[in-house]
């Protein structure tokens, strides 16, 4: 069941120990800009203070130079545009995952915009995005509803746009694998001759890694996701150009510099003019698997690297209710499932889910936390801005076991989004409402209900062409709903 929580100041009313994110804990303006060169307590926080550590929070302009420490966020990245005035300003956070972490990401965004009434998922004032979930804020921010993704990824009809494929997602970096190709025999030649030279002082992990050096730096270009996205992007009523979002909306996309290690946010001052399809693109760039892309005199990789999430962007932009979707949760083993063994059955444990699931577990719990620990941090930085954490629960095996970057189990995915985030909203609707008052934002668990009611009332094991027609009787009237007032 997927979980909402509505995450409180540390009980001891002392800032988490890191402030996460790349963003150094005192960093941040009251004015929404960062200062690039004030560490707490002197220190470099979360992007390592490197070649020495950096004394008295000097200033950084640019890259780090001369040895100083970098606090993981591109100076020029930092100056978040201001945009227009409100009571409440509202931001959409949406964090990685791989395309299972996107499609759970559009079934969480389409429980969401069936519980407000006077707004939906498209009209926050901010999107922040990391990773796959620069491709979804990238969508909302251009007024795509999540109605009309769930259509695409669920194979709906009609198609309101053209679905991406596996050979956009998957397209193989021939120029590269072909340079490495011609290279390889005087590779395998120089590593056979380390091994002849000293048997016994090399092992197969150091084989292993010997090998590895002769791949390309990532198997495949993601230059489909960009040449899919700008052509989407064309069509009339949206845009792939940061400035020129529809009704002064906000988009900051976040990705890692390789050789720095610093946070670039593209779409912030100084990198607004790069195409919303190229910084998703390098958003998306998942280390060995995607190559990394050229910007700016710049090597870019996975925005997820330095932070799942990136909420603190969204803080810094002026937001007052933050909502984060982060579908990077641990799992959290509790021993019901039994594996079979010579002696007889015993419990499951992780280790027995393969070698995967072990880098899933190690990578997940380390983002999960410093997620936790920044959101912490600025609820009680700023008592004034309510955060909300969708997320799967940790013992959602499910999302777990499902490989990020499974494309064949989208449907299910997508489906397991939307039912458990719409279970959890319905049952604790009075906590939601409580938060969506405080920020004039009107909700209506009675639709809610009403979705819950319709999976509550589903076959066990009901196929997907069931699945589609249970949200096809209530898309027309759920929507209609909204537009009239509603009460909870």
């Amino acid at each position: 069941m997927g979980s909402v929580v509505k995450l409180e100041p540390s009980a001891n009313g002392a800032p988490p120990g890191a402030a996460g994110n790349g963003v150094a804990s005192n960093g941040v303006n009251r004015n929404g800009a960062a200062r690039d060169g004030a560490a707490r307590d002197g220190a470099a926080r979360n992007g390592a203070a490197r070649d020495g550590a950096a004394r008295d929070g000097a200033a950084r302009n640019g890259a780090a130079r001369d040895g100083a420490a970098r606090n993981g966020v591109h100076p020029r990245a930092t100056r978040i545009r201001r945009g227009r005035k409100r009571p409440s300003r509202t931001a959409l956070v949406l964090g990685g995952g791989g395309f299972t972490g996107g499609v759970y990401e559009i079934g969480a965004l389409r429980a969401l915009d069936l519980l407000a009434v006077n707004s939906t998922v498209t009209d926050f004032d901010v999107y922040v995005g990391t990773s796959a979930g620069a491709f979804i804020a990238a969508l909302c921010a251009n007024g795509v509803t999540p109605e009309e993704m769930m259509q695409v990824a669920t194979s709906e009809e009609p198609q309101p746009f053209r679905d991406i494929g596996l050979g956009d997602l998957l397209r193989l970096n021939l120029s590269e694998l072909a340079r490495k190709g011609i290279q390889l025999p005087l590779h395998l030649a120089s590593l056979a001759a380390q091994v002849v030279r000293h048997p016994r002082q090399v092992s197969v992990l150091d084989v292993l890694f010997g090998l590895a050096q002769a791949l390309p730096a990532g198997l495949y270009t993601g230059a489909g996701i960009e040449s899919y996205l700008r052509k989407l992007l064309a069509e009339p009523g949206r845009t792939d150009d940061f400035r020129e979002l529809r009704g002064g909306r906000e988009l900051y996309i976040t990705a890692t510099d390789l050789d720095t290690c610093e946070r670039v946010v593209l779409g912030a001052e100084g990198f607004a003019d790069v195409p919303i399809s190229t910084a998703v693109r390098a958003s998306g760039a998942l280390p060995m698997v995607y190559a990394p892309v050229k910007l700016d005199g710049r090597e870019l990789v996975d925005g997820g690297i330095t932070s799942t999430s990136n909420l603190d962007i969204a803080v810094e932009a002026g937001a007052k209710l933050v909502v984060v979707i982060n579908p990077m949760v641990p799992y959290v083993n509790d021993f019901s499932a039994e594996v079979r063994t010579l002696r007889g059955r015993r419990p499951r444990r992780v280790s027995d889910m393969g070698f995967p699931q072990i880098g899933y577990q190690a990578f997940k719990l380390l983002g999960h936390r410093r997620l936790h620990e920044l959101a912490a941090y600025w609820g009680e930085r700023y008592p004034g801005v309510d955060i909300v954490l969708v997320e799967p629960e940790p013992t959602d095996e499910l999302m777990f076991q499902t490989s990020i970057m499974d494309f064949a189990s989208r449907i299910a995915i997508a489906r397991h989004g939307f039912q458990s985030v719409a279970h959890h909203l319905a049952q604790e609707y009075d906590r939601y409402l409580e938060v969506a008052q405080r920020h004039g934002i009107e909700i209506s668990g009675e639709r809610l209900r009403t979705v819950v009611e319709h999976f509550d009332g589903a076959e066990p094991g009901q196929d997907a062409g069931a699945w589609r027609r249970i949200l096809e009787g209530t898309n027309g009237g759920l929507r209609r709903a909204s537009e009239s007032p509603a009460a909870g």
